[in-house]
């Protein structure tokens, strides 16, 4: 089973957590063989105070270490499935969860995150770092 991490991976890195920096380590050793979703890129560019050199970071990370887990209409579709039973404003904050959720389960992939509680509303092979 190969890995995708969440969004929260790159924010815990940037800011010096000791767990995402030996992720983004191990994925840095193994370069191309742990995921991210391109979701991830939109979440952590919309941050208003995002700095050049956070920036370069996560273009860094994205580009050379990890690999695209390409968002396709088959997983969106099943996004769109698990999302159903949800009122519109909890299906609007949970839909990029939701989204990567679906990529990891069709690349059999284990999410790594801080946001379970979230994500295993959609998928099992969630772990918490």
């Amino acid at each position: 089973m190969s890995d995708l991490y969440d969004t929260c991976v790159f924010i815990d890195y940037w800011r010096g957590d000791s767990v995402a920096l030996a992720l983004v380590d191990s994925a840095r050793k193994n370069p191309g063989t742990v995921f991210y979703s391109p979701l991830s890129a939109t979440e952590l560019w919309q941050y208003p105070r995002l700095g050049r050199q956070e920036e370069i970071e996560y273009v860094a990370l994205t580009r050379y270490m990890l690999r695209e887990a390409v968002l396709d209409t088959t997983a969106a579709m099943k996004a769109g499935q698990w999302l159903r039973s949800y009122s519109r404003s909890q299906r609007m904050k949970l839909a990029a969860d939701a989204l990567i959720a679906a990529t990891a389960e069709q690349r059999g992939a284990t999410v790594h995150t801080r946001n379970v509680r979230d994500f295993k509303k959609f998928y099992v092979y969630v772990k918490q770092y």
